[in-house]
Order: C-alpha cells, then sequence, then structure tokens
C-alpha cells in the first residue's frame, strides 16, 4: 500500500479529525487547512481546524477561514489529527501537545528535509504544494470536494507557485488547478481576494521597503529590508509582508532575492527566493531553516545589520557556485 493509501484509509477509518499546518501560516498552510476541514466535515466527520498563529490579513477572505481556532480544546478530542504544510512537529507551535496517546498523527507535507513525525507519513517533495497533496488525497479517500473546498486549495497552489511562476508549477499543478475550477474555484474571485484588500498602512510600508532594495555588486543577488519601526509607523504587522520579496526577485540579473524582517533587536526572520537552479533552501539550512530550492525561509539570531551581513555573505557564496550555463 502507498503512502498515500495509508494515509486515505486512516481519514476514512476516523470518525473525528483535527487539522493543523506549521506556524507563521501562509496560503498553502490555510488553504489546505481549510479545504480539508470543509470537506471532510461534506463527509459527515467531525472536525476542528487550527493553527497556533493568526491568520494573515490577505487569506481571511477564504471560505471557511473562521473555522480556524488557535487552540486545540484537550477536552475535546479527535481520533486523528491531519498535520499538513509542516516538515517537523515543532512547528506546530504546540498544538499537539497533550494529544490521546492513541489518537492518530497523519503527516502530509511537500518539505524534502520533513523529520516524518507522523503515525502516517506522505511526504511528496516534488508536489508543488500541500494543496496539491491534499486534492489527492481527498480524491484518493473518497472525499466529495465542494465549491469552498475547491476555492482553498486552488488559493494553497495558486500562492505556493507564486502565481504559476515558479519552478514547482509543474503540469500536474496546473492540471490539478484546472480540476478545481471545474469544481468550482473562481481564479479571479479567489486572485482579488489574495491581492486586492490592502490596507494604507501596507502600502506605505512597501514604500519603506522598496527604499531600501539593494543589489549586491554581483548583481545577481537583491535584498530588501523590513524594520520594526517602519512597521510600527505603518501600523501594520509583519503578516502584510509575505508578497514583498517578489520585488527584489523580479529585478533583471537577480537569481536570489532576500527580505530580511526584523522582530526584534536580536532576531530577524529571513525570507529567500530564487530562480532558475539556485536552490534557496541550501541557504536556509545554513542558518537553522529550510523550505524548497526557490522558496525558503530562517530566522537568525542577530541584529538586523549583523544577520544582513552574515546571510548576504552566504547567498553571494551560493550564487557563485552556479554554472555560468545556468545564469540568466
Amino acid at each position: 500500500m502507498s503512502d498515500l493509501a495509508r494515509v486515505a484509509a486512516a481519514l476514512q477509518a476516523a470518525p473525528s479529525v483535527g487539522v493543523l499546518a506549521h506556524v507563521n501560516p501562509e496560503g498553502d498552510a490555510i488553504g489546505s487547512t481549510l479545504a480539508a476541514t470543509l470537506a471532510l466535515r461534506g463527509a459527515g466527520k467531525r472536525v476542528g481546524a487550527f493553527n497556533a498563529d493568526p491568520v494573515p490579513l490577505d487569506l481571511r477572505h477564504l471560505p471557511g477561514v473562521d473555522e480556524i481556532r488557535r487552540e486545540v480544546p484537550r477536552d475535546h478530542a479527535y481520533a486523528c489529527y491531519l498535520v499538513l504544510d509542516t516538515s517537523e512537529l515543532e512547528r506546530t507551535g504546540g498544538l499537539l501537545d497533550g494529544r490521546p496517546p492513541d489518537a492518530l498523527v497523519l503527516n502530509v507535507d511537500h518539505h524534502a528535509g520533513n523529520t516524518r513525525f507522523g503515525d502516517v507519513n506522505w511526504v511528496e517533495p516534488e508536489a508543488s504544494s500541500a494543496g496539491e497533496m491534499v486534492y489527492h488525497l481527498l480524491r484518493k479517500a473518497g472525499v466529495p470536494i465542494c465549491a469552498g473546498a475547491a476555492a482553498n486549495l486552488y488559493a494553497a497552489i495558486l500562492t505556493d507557485t507564486g502565481g504559476f511562476q515558479y519552478g514547482n508549477t509543474t503540469a500536474e499543478a496546473l492540471g490539478v488547478a484546472g480540476e478545481l475550477v471545474t469544481a468550482g474555484a473562481v481564479p479571479e474571485i479567489i486572485a482579488q481576494g489574495l491581492t486586492a484588500n490592502k490596507s494604507l498602512g501596507e502600502w506605505r510600508l512597501l514604500s519603506d521597503a522598496l527604499a531600501s532594495l539593494t543589489v549586491t555588486a554581483c548583481g545577481r543577488v537583491a535584498w530588501i529590508a523590513i524594520t520594526t519601526e517602519a512597521r510600527q509607523r505603518a501600523g501594520v504587522g509583519l503578516d502584510v509582508t509575505e508578497d514583498f520579496i517578489h520585488y527584489a526577485r523580479r529585478l533583471a540579473g537577480v537569481q536570489v532575492a532576500v527580505a530580511f524582517k526584523e522582530i526584534s533587536g536580536d532576531e530577524v526572520r529571513v525570507s529567500l527566493r530564487s530562480s532558475g537552479t539556485v536552490d534557496v533552501a541550501r541557504l536556509a539550512k545554513i542558518f537553522g531553516g529550510g523550505g524548497h530550492r526557490n522558496a525558503a525561509g530562517c530566522t537568525v539570531r542577530r541584529g538586523l545589520v549583523a544577520a544582513e551581513a552574515t546571510v548576504l555573505a552566504a547567498a553571494e557564496a551560493l550564487v557563485g557556485e552556479t554554472r555560468p550555463s545556468d545564469r540568466r
């Protein structure tokens, strides 16, 4: 029996399911969580959706988003817990702490570095997204995909492929997206929801971030910095900055884009994106992070200036390893 079949069989057998994903969630984590929740509930199961962190503002239009809770109620346990898009147990933010000893943990993820922490694991690094995997999981389990679930899965795939622009935009991902449109997802409405609800504060913070946009001497690494002071001036949180890095990535000749997000005086969250063959997951791993070839991240326990110097030096070394024939 394949890993997919084992997870599907466990879901079929479970009368109740808790669905959750990683902390600091983005579109794939939230979209796949909501899709699984809506579809499994439609199949007659008792289902709860959870994330330890708040849902980002640009995802709060997704169908069923009010379902998500920050804590799993200990007096209302589930027969199994479906953990999506999460490479290691620690990234659940403690949501699985105190679960019943007989509750199954189903680990469904597309990160190559997944630690296989579940009782049943389906890890598919070639998949574009957790959303793509959840689509196949629901089909394998014989669970109908309602219009709300289809919209969430489409949003998951759309965001994790960078609007179908990243290297993980495979024929399979596009085929699944097409099936989701047939099932009721409306691309125009989903795309507008993700991009058209910007606040004035978000645009002001983006202006500050773009003012910091810099390119290294080699011309192949670009970065922006988002400071605590700038966020406080704009009156917005880090959750609105997810897409800021794309402006650096789109510069001509740039192979690696970096966004430095200051959390405190000695903590900086680093987002990494790449084009072509440069594997930024390797770069993230140096600093204890992870991700995919073209999208990864880490947290550096240093001040902003020191974090910039250290990460940029490693980024320049990484692009220096790229063969000239691979460069764009």
